[in-house]
Order: C-alpha cells, then sequence, then structure tokens
C-alpha cells in the first residue's frame, strides 16, 4: 500500500481506529442532516431562492433536490464498497488517483475549517440577541464565539456518540418549529390559494430562465453538508447500509422539508407580493409574525441558535475526521491521527479549534456574526462545489475501472453525470455572480 493512497488502513495489525459501532442510523442521519442545517437555509439560501425565481421558488427547490439526489447515490455508491472516515477524500482517492485524492481531502478541510468559524459566529450574534430579547442581558458576540467554541470541542472530544444525540435533539427541534410554522401557514390561507404555476419558469419575476438558473445557485447549495455522513463510515453500525441509506435519506428529508417551507412562503405571500416578502429583513420572522404572533419571534431566534449549535457540533466531527485519516495515511502529520482514551482524534480536535479562533474570533469581534458568516462562508462555497463535481467524475472512473465487474449504466454513468451537469450552474454562479 502506497503513501497518501486514500485508501483505508484499519485492517492493518495496530492501526489506528475510531470508535466501531458507535451509532446508528438514525444518528447518522442526524449529524448529516445537522451538517446541512436546514432551518440556517431557510433563514438564509432559501429567501434568496425566492428573491431570484419569486413565485417559480418551489420548482427551484424541486430541481435543486434532483442533483443532490444525483449526488447522494454517487457516494452512497463508494460507500457501500469502501466506509472510511476520510469519507469523500477516500472516494476519490480510488477514482481519480493520490493527486485527486490529496486536492479533494484539501479543499475538504479548507471549506469545513471555514464553515465551522462561520457558524459560530453567527450562532453568537443569534445567541447575543436572543439573550438581550428573552433575558434583558447584554453578551458581547465575540464573547459567546469563545464559550461556544470550547463546548463544541469539549463535546467533540467525548466522542460521536455524545456529539451524535445532541445533533438528533437540535435537528429535530429545528425542523419541528419551522415545519409547524409552514403547515400552520398552509392550513390558515387553505386551498384555494395554492397554484400549480409554482412549477413554471413563467412564474419568476422577469419570466426567463435565467431567473431559475441564477436562483438554483443558492438552492443546490442550501442541500450542502449532506455528504458528511460518509465520516462516519467506521463508526456507523452496518457502515455499508447505514451510510448510503443516511446518505440519500438526509437529502430527502431535507428536500421534503424545504418544499413545505418554500411552498409555505409563495402561498402564503401570495404571487404580487413573494418579492416583497423576499426583502423583508427577516422573512421568517415577518411570517411568524403574520400567521402565529409578534411575541413569539423569539422562538425563530431560538431556532436558529439550535440550528447554529447542531451545524457547528456537526462540522466539528465532520473535518477532524479527515484530518484523521489523511494522518493516518501519512498525507499529513501522523500526530492528526492520534486518539483519546474515548478514541476519539484529540490532536485533530485541539488543530481545529485553534484555527476556528484564530480565523473567527477577530473577525467576529471587528465586524460581527453575521459578516463574520458572509465572508467565510463564501470562501468555502467554492471548494464545496468543486468537491461534489469531482466526486461524481471519481464515481464514473472508478466503475469504468477499478470497479469493473458492477459497473451499472444509469447508476455509475448516469446519474453521476446527471449530477455533474447540476453542478456546473452553482460553480459558474459563484464565479461569475450577478451583479
Amino acid at each position: 500500500m502506497t503513501r497518501g493512497s486514500g485508501l483505508s488502513r484499519t485492517s492493518r495489525p495496530g492501526a489506528r481506529e475510531l470508535a466501531h459501532g458507535a451509532v446508528g442510523s438514525a444518528r447518522v442521519t442526524a449529524f448529516g442532516v445537522s451538517n446541512v442545517a436546514p432551518a440556517g437555509a431557510v433563514v438564509g439560501g432559501l429567501v434568496i431562492v425566492v428573491g431570484y425565481a419569486g413565485f417559480a421558488a418551489p420548482l427551484v427547490v424541486l430541481i435543486a433536490l434532483a442533483a443532490s439526489l444525483c449526488c447522494a447515490v454517487s457516494i452512497a455508491e463508494f460507500a457501500r464498497r469502501m466506509p472510511s472516515a476520510g469519507s469523500l477524500y477516500t472516494y476519490n482517492s480510488r477514482g481519480l488517483g493520490r493527486t485527486g485524492g490529496f486536492l479533494t481531502g484539501w479543499m475538504m478541510v479548507f471549506a469545513y475549517a471555514l464553515y465551522l468559524p462561520a457558524g459560530i459566529a453567527l450562532t453568537s450574534a443569534y445567541a447575543s440577541q436572543l439573550l438581550a430579547d428573552a433575558l434583558h442581558v447584554t453578551v458581547a458576540g465575540w464573547a459567546l464565539f469563545v464559550v461556544i467554541l470550547a463546548a463544541v470541542a469539549g463535546v467533540a472530544y467525548l466522542g460521536i456518540g455524545t456529539s451524535s444525540w445532541l445533533d438528533l435533539a437540535l435537528v429535530a427541534g429545528e425542523v419541528a418549529v419551522i415545519a409547524a410554522l409552514a403547515i400552520s401557514i398552509l392550513v390558515k390561507i387553505g386551498p384555494v390559494h395554492y397554484s400549480a404555476a409554482v412549477l413554471s419558469p413563467a412564474s419568476s419575476p422577469n419570466g426567463q430562465l435565467t431567473d431559475i438558473t441564477n436562483a438554483m445557485i443558492y438552492g443546490i447549495t442550501a442541500f450542502a453538508g449532506f455528504e458528511t455522513a460518509a465520516a462516519l463510515g467506521e463508526e456507523a453500525r452496518n457502515a455499508r447500509r447505514s451510510i448510503p441509506a443516511s446518505t440519500i435519506g438526509i437529502v430527502i428529508v431535507t428536500g421534503v422539508f424545504y418544499l413545505l417551507v418554500v411552498c409555505a412562503e409563495t402561498f402564503g405571500a401570495g404571487r404580487h407580493d413573494i418579492l416583497g416578502l423576499a426583502r423583508q429583513p427577516n422573512p421568517l420572522g415577518y411570517l411568524t409574525s403574520r400567521y402565529w404572533s409578534p411575541s413569539a419571534l423569539w422562538v425563530i431566534d431560538l431556532v436558529v441558535v439550535l440550528t447554529g449549535l447542531g451545524f457547528v457540533t456537526a462540522v466539528v466531527n465532520a473535518v477532524i475526521r479527515v484530518l484523521f485519516a489523511m494522518g493516518r495515511e501519512q498525507v499529513l502529520p501522523r500526530s492528526l491521527s492520534r486518539l483519546s482514551r474515548r478514541r476519539t482524534p484529540v490532536v485533530a480536535i485541539g488543530c481545529v479549534a485553534v484555527l476556528a479562533l484564530v480565523l473567527g474570533l477577530p473577525l467576529t469581534y471587528a465586524h460581527g456574526g453575521a459578516r463574520t458568516f458572509g465572508y467565510l462562508a463564501g470562501a468555502a462555497g467554492l471548494s464545496v462545489v468543486l468537491v461534489y463535481l469531482a466526486v461524481n467524475l471519481s464515481a464514473i472512473r472508478a466503475f469504468r475501472t477499478r470497479f469493473r465487474d458492477e459497473f451499472r449504466f444509469w447508476r455509475h454513468l448516469l446519474v453521476p453525470a446527471t449530477a455533474a451537469v447540476f453542478f456546473l450552474f452553482p460553480l459558474w454562479g459563484i464565479l461569475h455572480p450577478r451583479g
């Protein structure tokens, strides 16, 4: 076995191993959904989708769901054959070779390392606002940044069992609250206001296909993070079944949730007022005041805080496992694969915490949590899209060569090729943003 080949060494005597069988399918799914942060996407990304696509926003979400589902199938095909903490890094090492795997690993580390302080910064801002509104206590966002980072690092040290239970509780809470709001809106307005026009590109503000393609940039990236379930490939029970099922399940669950919310937004606002909703400083808060009560606004702030906590908990667990895998294979310093008594990558946790502190704290202190999130999350976006493109190309090549006997046209060529085409839209949008 060559150094940096991306192949797992867990079969060798004395190999450094994570805690096998620590989590089941439900907690693997919760881990992945937390990385997607659906409530956060509703507050941020889906609002931009509505701004571009207008009354046709549900169509964009359907297309984004199809794209993400195709990519999830490609990842699931790899996960059935080589469950690994390295996830897409390991897969692309097999499909694209050592250089492809190395570049994928670095792009994943780069993206996750930016998403972590970005998520903590945004969570600290909402937490500060929540404390001020609900308890009349003033705590600076930068101070909460340090507290949240320390708590997240501590949970990661305790192990994936503890982390995944936290993810499960937070995901269930955030999705339940926003889904309840969406259902309330749909029930109150009644079927008379429902319209199939939401599935027509002509319902966009300018009635042009470019409205849809520009909105797809944000629709597809709203699903980003579903792939992180594969990082639990060495800790999940029955990983060859649970990881593929969870990866696909995450996309389906998130997609259904997004469709419910975006339909509530479009039907609740109406065709003529939908763009006005997108221009609201807090569209979800506006709908909460209109269809629930202004006194319930703090609930939405709490949901965003819970989403942020679940997101950063999941992100730190994803990035430390990629670092662990790369350290174990000596692509990065081998000390990164050192495990604590709880069989968690303790050195990787320390490195990620320090990096998040260095990147996020000064920006949060100087510019606030919301702007820090925009800076760091925006920079991470390009890496995520390139990784998605790469894993689909890797699937085509791997099953045409290394796994030739298992090649199936639709699963190993048609589906990944379709996903690759879909992901060209957000890539174009990142490189050539609309003015």
